[in-house]
């Protein structure tokens, strides 16, 4: 009797101690078979920055869209600076409230926001810290000093690993020619490298982390559908970055610009304009390196990526020109392209096939100095001045 009941013990406390260690395994396995998510669900991300004197402005605003059936994370930053009813979008949070700025958010992009998520900017310090350090690569010297922030930021040139403090610095960082569309486009830079870093953890230290921040974050994403993406998604992903389209005033205020194309580049319906394969030709007076570097970024900044960037020494053009090769390509979607990273210069936009006596003497000019370009290619853009 005495050995039954001590079996019968020892069974209950070898289930009882299998139920703690497997439970948790067995949600896991559950949310990998059934999605507690749709095929597609919209997430919006809020960075607050500190509170000074009863003010907290949204310094991070960002429209991510999941798609848990192909694996794509399509993310878009909206710029902090954006003038909205006469006033800069990062304070419409504070003064209109989180239901205000969804549909804001909403309407730009004529999709239902699912998911939110407000962060401060000690949440990406602990993530750095918990599972960094993180790889990052810094193209130019970034010094910069705000006392009421608590914000330092000295780096230099180089791949740098950094960790919770230096990681939030880098991201913050907007004291340069790009301003916030360089801010945006480090952001979305460093979004992609943690990813990139916690997908190489463990899930132990992913939960230890996440329970770290977990009551930092306003959030109405449940603790499931975190298991669910962070299963299925440790593989791999695909992640697009969607540039928000905006256009300039005359004083260099930045406003909405072209919604229809934007929309479309999310829904799948169009090519993205990010996705065209173009070159840059610098015929300005200033050919060095450090002039293309910077040129270079500027682009990128903006979304715009270019293939190769050449000098272009030997012939003195009069005009900026854009040459479109590729028929299907609407001029004035290139108009907009060349304006968003150019708002000061005038282009002239031709079709090749329409001036292709003075097209053709820039290629041969371009070959006769061993720069080649890869065709098929959709314009070529050619700086003067």
């Amino acid at each position: 009797m005495r050995k039954s009941l001590l079996i019968t013990v020892g069974i209950i406390i070898t289930l009882f101690s299998l139920g703690i260690v497997l439970i948790p395994w067995f949600r896991i396995i559950l949310y990998v078979i059934y999605s507690p998510l749709k095929e597609e669900t919209n997430f919006l991300v809020l960075g607050l920055d500190k509170d000074i004197q009863g003010t907290r402005r949204t310094d991070v605003i960002m429209f991510l869209s999941v798609n848990a059936k192909t694996k794509n994370i399509k993310i878009s930053s909206i710029p902090r600076d954006l003038i909205i009813d006469g006033k800069k979008i990062n304070s419409y949070y504070q003064r209109n409230g989180l239901d205000a700025l969804i549909k804001l958010v909403e309407g730009f992009l004529n999709k239902k926001i699912d998911r939110y998520a407000i962060v401060d900017y000690d949440v990406i310090k602990i993530i750095g810290d918990e599972i960094g350090p993180v790889e990052v690569y810094i193209d130019q010297p970034m010094k910069y000093t705000d006392y009421s922030q608590n914000l330092i930021i000295n780096f230099e040139p180089g791949l740098h690993n950094l960790y919770g403090e230096e990681l939030l610095a880098f991201m913050r960082f907007r004291k340069d020619f790009r301003g916030d569309l360089g801010r945006i486009e480090r952001q979305k830079y460093i979004i992609e490298q943690l990813l990139k870093t916690a997908l190489k953890k463990d899930i132990f230290t992913l939960s230890k982390t996440f329970k770290k921040v977990f009551d930092m974050i306003e959030t109405n994403v449940k603790t499931s559908e975190l298991v669910y993406l962070a299963v299925n998604f440790r593989n791999g992903f695909n992640l697009k970055n969607i540039s928000f389209p905006v256009k300039y005033d005359v004083d260099g205020n930045i406003y909405p610009g072209d919604l229809k194309n934007y929309r479309e580049a999310f829904n799948g319906e169009k090519k993205e304009e990010n996705s065209f394969n173009f070159y840059i030709l610098n015929n300005t007076k200033t050919q060095t390196r450090t002039y293309n570097v910077n040129l270079y970024y500027m682009w990128k900044a903006a979304g715009f990526i270019p293939e190769k960037i050449y000098n272009l020494p030997k012939l003195s053009l009069k005009e900026d020109t854009v040459y479109v090769l590729d028929e299907s390509v609407n001029i004035q979607t290139v108009s907009n392209i060349v304006k968003v990273v150019h708002p000061k210069r005038r282009f002239a936009i031709k079709y090749a096939k329409d001036h292709l006596e003075e097209y053709y003497l820039i290629i041969e000019t371009l070959s006769s100095e061993r720069s080649y370009i890869n065709f098929p290619i959709d314009f070529i853009v050619i700086l003067t001045g």
